[in-house]
């Protein structure tokens, strides 16, 4: 599902689609180009221009039919040790919050680096105390705050450090919190399991505490930690005597979420459970079935589920982000796999819950070869959904799904309301079953830069971080 293009130099710059051949073959270095796009909102199918060459690092090329800027920012060879260059989840921020900085992960994401946005430099390799890399497992997240925008935060056994300030060196780290001593005396770690993110204030911070048995690590307890109070609150199987979850009071385990994290205003943290049920053929955790582990559930901070009870969020632990409404409240976002529904479903308030979800779109609308990856919405950016997909290339389907392989933003609003559909862009990857190829997507803090790891189009023999520029006013053009 590409085009192959030779590159030619154009003498101007357009807003708007090419209205010959010489100009759609056109796919130049555009490094000055203004940030536009042709806000395309229909269901053609729009192939990726891939031109006669990979860019080279610094260099853009303008997509020809959405018009948006695109711009390879790494070199992997420059990654010491390292073969791709990575942006590994969509749930999270990979730009800090000035702008000037992103992280960048290696192969297989053990390891990282601070990347300076404009100009490509690489500023500084990511290690811990001793020296030892930190990648992806060490689940390195920015303050996003606004008040250190170059600090970050990582986990390492039983404890929270921070880096004050990544453009320092050497490295100084300082100990945010070490859980050894409030944690269950078997716990060896503290973990969201890597796709989990802290609240947007960079406040409030869920783990789950938990010890390796032999075959896999299983969960001690799960734990609310705020910084600026130096807060714990923790949630042991003991704690759920008399609840409809007291099957767990007596032990001393409980099962393994897919992660934990806080929600994006910091309102309570999920769990996210898988579905609990029972057929002819399975019996997963039917002991479970329509409790609080069934289905991600929001708690309170403070787990008094006896003052405020968990609520459910989705239907399972499957892909999964965050929005906002129009008037700034929080919605999950997530794919149901009982429905083929996209849900967006109100984490608090009189119509939050699984029973009040918003059917924002079907499966089958985007086509059957789709996966679906949701990221993390800035609060600026009320009332959009940010969605990218990935569409194995020997599907059938994957040539005909006009959302196969798309960086879409959509209106949050029921599906029977026709919500609009911007395609941003083709995503410039070529997924054929690797994990690494299913091209994860983040958009920043602002809303304006969404970062991608692909393929270009399986021209790449790995991957590289290609950044697609938005408008600014975007969410006012439309």
């Amino acid at each position: 599902m590409r085009l192959i293009f030779p590159i030619l130099l154009l003498s101007c710059i357009s807003a708007c689609l090419p209205e010959s051949k010489a100009q759609l073959q056109a796919s130049l270095d555009q490094s000055s180009a203004p940030i536009s796009s042709n806000y395309i909102t229909n269901k053609d199918l729009i192939e990726p221009q891939l031109g006669g060459a990979v860019p080279a690092k610094g260099q853009s090329r303008i997509d020809p039919t959405t018009g948006t800027k695109i711009t390879r920012l790494t070199d992997a060879s420059e990654l010491e040790g390292s073969s791709d260059a990575l942006i590994v989840y969509s749930r999270y921020s990979p730009e800090n919050s000035s702008g000037q900085f992103l992280l960048v992960f290696g192969s297989n994401s053990t390891t990282s680096w601070v990347v300076d946005r404009q100009s490509g430099q690489v500023i500084q390799k990511l290690t811990h105390i001793d020296s030892k890399d930190i990648g992806e497992k060490s689940e390195i997240r920015w303050d996003t705050s606004g008040k250190h925008p170059n600090r970050i935060y990582y986990r390492h056994n039983l404890s929270l450090y921070m880096i004050n300030d990544i453009t320092t060196g050497p490295l100084q780290h300082t100990l945010v919190k070490d859980f050894s001593e409030v944690v269950p005396a078997s716990s060896t770690r503290i973990y969201n399991d890597v796709e989990g993110d802290s609240s947007n204030d960079s406040d409030h911070w869920a783990f789950m505490a938990a010890h390796y048995d032999g075959v896999t690590y299983v969960v001690d307890a799960f734990v609310h930690y705020q910084i600026s109070t130096d807060s714990v609150h923790i949630l042991k199987p003991s704690d759920l005597a008399g609840t409809p979850l007291a099957h767990y009071a007596s032990s001393s385990t409980f099962p393994r979420p897919n992660m934990v994290e806080i929600s994006p205003l910091g309102t309570g943290i999920i769990l996210h459970y898988g579905r609990a049920y029972k057929d002819d053929t399975y019996d997963v955790r039917s002991s479970d079935i329509g409790t609080w582990f069934d289905g991600a559930h929001i708690w309170p901070l403070d787990f008094k589920y006896n003052q405020q009870q968990p609520t459910k969020i989705s239907i399972s632990e499957t892909h999964s982000g965050w929005a906002y409404d129009e008037t700034g409240r929080e919605l999950f976002i997530s794919q149901n796999n009982r429905t083929d529904q996209l849900d967006a479903i109100y984490v608090n308030g009189s119509n939050s819950g699984y029973e009040n979800r918003i059917e924002i779109a079907t499966h089958g609308d985007f086509g059957w070869s789709n996966g679906f990856h949701y990221g993390k919405m800035p609060s600026s950016k009320k009332g959009w959904v940010f969605i990218n997909t990935y569409s194995n290339a020997s599907n059938k389907n994957h040539d005909s799904d006009w959302a196969a392989d798309q960086l879409i933003l959509m209106e949050l609003k029921p599906k029977s309301q026709s919500p609009k559909i911007w395609r941003v862009s083709p995503n410039y990857n070529e997924y054929n079953g690797n994990y690494r190829d299913e091209a994860p997507a983040a958009i920043n803090t602002l809303g304006n830069r969404i970062y991608v790891s692909t393929n270009w189009g399986g021209e790449l023999d790995h991957r590289e971080v290609f950044l697609f520029e938005l408008p600014d006013d975007w969410d006012s053009k439309l």
